[in-house]
């Protein structure tokens, strides 16, 4: 079985049972466009055609474990099941304003070891496919489609560090805004990252219409590394001249996270060194309460 975003193993399919390319663009119409996503009631396709996608092609790889929704009803945190046995989180957010974001994982776990993140205890247990990264995006517009609401954001920030998995989250991206799919604006795309420097620019270059948010959380080295492992690795030198790089190449915005934890990165004279640091960048700051 391979996933339906593999569109040359699709080809080699359609070939192999004597069916002309073009069926492919009907395969996409059905399952991106009209969100179909059981092959049996692709009614645009011939039978046959259907028995021999629904016995080679999922078109999703994972399960709903559980759903929580928050008591206002704005929020819905899904457990995800891999094939694997690993669990993963994707989260609906309902903005006050009608619009909705969905926060996806690029990671079973994560490498990073941030000391106030929870993923972070549980080390990488592996990367995510990358039809695994769509498969919560498939989930989530189906979930939706019974509130008849539409996916408008869709933010990198769940489990794992994508700039780590690399590839994986880049073709993701690409098939997410292929005309021919979902074709969601790029401009509508979050990256999040706790600071792989050499990754920030060839990401920038790759993709200069994504935003790009920064888990940055405290204002100077040693503050940092106590909290961000990353930072021994990157400190702020290399990854704000990485990030000048970025803007340079894409002229946009850098969205700054910064996770207010008492007595340890809320300290008032931090203010002021957050505000040397950014000076003159284009910078946007999210200040963030710390979750008990």
């Amino acid at each position: 079985m391979f996933s339906i975003h593999e569109d040359k193993a699709l080809l080699d399919l359609l070939a192999s049972i004597g069916e002309k390319p073009y069926r492919l663009k009907q395969i996409h119409q059905e399952f991106y466009k009209n969100l179909v996503l059981d092959f049996s009631e692709m009614t645009s396709l011939p039978a046959k055609l259907r028995e021999s996608l629904a016995s080679s092609v999922q078109t999703t790889d994972l399960t709903i474990d559980v759903t929580h929704r928050s008591e206002d009803g704005q929020t819905t945190k899904i457990l995800l099941k891999t094939h694997d046995d690993r669990r993963i989180e994707a989260v609906i957010m309902r903005h006050l304003s009608g619009r909705t974001t969905l926060c996806i994982s690029c990671q079973a776990g994560c490498p990073m070891a941030c000391s106030f993140c929870a993923t972070g205890t549980l080390g990488l247990e592996r990367n995510l496919s990358v039809g695994e990264i769509l498969d919560q995006i498939t989930i989530a517009k189906t979930l939706l489609a019974k509130e008849q609401r539409e996916l408008r954001n869709i933010v990198f920030m769940g489990m794992g560090e994508p700039l780590t998995n690399y590839d994986n989250v880049c073709e993701a991206i690409r098939i997410l805004s292929d005309q021919k799919k979902w074709d969601f604006s790029s401009r509508r795309i979050t990256v999040s990252t706790c600071g792989i420097a050499p990754k920030i620019v060839a990401f920038g270059r790759e993709f200069p219409q994504v935003s790009l948010a920064i888990s940055l959380h405290a204002p100077n080295d040693t503050a940092r590394s106590d909290v961000m492992p990353v930072n021994k690795t990157y400190p702020l030198e290399v990854l704000m001249a990485a990030l000048d790089e970025y803007v340079a190449i894409t002229n946009k915005r850098v969205f700054y996270e910064y996770i207010m934890i008492a007595g340890v990165t809320d300290r008032l004279p931090y203010a002021d060194e957050l505000a040397t640091l950014l000076a003159g960048r284009m910078a946007h700051v999210n200040f963030i309460p710390y979750n008990a």
